[in-house]
């Protein structure tokens, strides 16, 4: 199917603005949920956050999730990957879609696969390497003998982790940690590289940084390497496309929470956040 690429850039100036529209870059004052819009986010870092994005039902959005497709597609197009595997659960129906966008419209067949959940939640990747050293040390009859990498992997492979945004990388690298892992596990064990990952919003501008440093992690059984990291939207950069379309004081709240999201964290400056975003809602 003939068409005019968009450069990255392009695809994020043009994705931006409706991913808020439409509810999937959600802010206190436009949340889909109104327990949100009252409370706001804890992240996984145990942060508390005054914005949110959410591409889980992303299937609300048919032609926002078919653009969204078509412009990581193009991204992957740049990459020398084989294998994309989503992250659960967001990056689950996204790598799908990814991939019959790549096959349709750049005429690029990308193989996909998809993690599954651990027995045990991890919030760390160190937390992730416990579980995981569990699983290989306990009888079978414990964990079962179900694949968390849901994919053929191949000898060869370079994979690529998928997901739909991050804030420091650290379910990117239990991703990463498990599929190096399952390799090794297999019957047959295989020889892939996994040091790429891809998703649409970047929440923090040091995570290029982050993942080239990985490769200095003290921890052999993390597979120390540099990891390379991709993605539409920079935040930080395409923040200003949104004064347009956010009230003011939502638009000052999320500047100033990206400039220094930890004078937030103070319990009388997050219910003063609260009022404001209820006497605009």
């Amino acid at each position: 199917m003939e068409r005019q690429k968009r450069s990255t850039e392009e695809w994020a100036d043009l994705l931006i603005i409706p991913l808020y529209q439409e509810q999937y870059l959600q802010t206190l004052w436009n949340a889909w949920d109104k327990n949100k819009r009252q409370n706001g986010w804890r992240l996984k870092n145990k942060m508390w956050s005054p914005w949110f994005y959410n591409m889980r039902p992303f299937g609300d959005s048919p032609k926002l999730f078919h653009n969204t497709s078509l412009a990581m597609a193009d991204l992957v197009a740049t990459q020398d990957v084989d294998l994309l595997i989503g992250v659960e659960m967001a990056g689950v129906p996204l790598v799908g879609a990814v991939s019959v966008a790549s096959l349709a419209y750049n005429g690029i067949e990308k193989r996909i696969g998809y993690t599954r959940p651990l027995p045990e939640k991890a919030c760390t990747p160190l937390e992730a390497l416990d579980i995981l050293r569990k699983i290989e040390a306990e009888p079978t009859e414990k964990y079962g003998e179900k694949s968390y990498v849901e994919a053929r992997l191949r000898n060869g492979d370079r994979v690529g982790i998928f997901d739909d945004m991050a804030n420091d990388l650290g379910s990117k690298i239990i991703a990463r940690l498990v599929v190096l892992w399952q390799a090794s596990q297999m019957s047959e064990p295989v020889q892939i590289t996994c040091n790429k990952a891809f998703y649409t919003l970047n929440r923090n501008a040091g995570n290029r940084q982050k993942g080239l440093d990985f490769a200095n992690n003290s921890e052999p059984d993390l597979y120390p390497a540099p990891i390379e990291v991709y993605y539409l939207i920079e935040t930080d950069e395409h923040l200003c496309k949104l004064e347009k379309v956010m009230k003011p004081d939502e638009f000052r709240v999320f500047s100033a929470y990206q400039k220094n999201p930890n004078q937030f964290q103070d319990y009388d400056v997050q219910q003063e956040i609260l009022a404001l975003a209820a006497r605009s809602n």
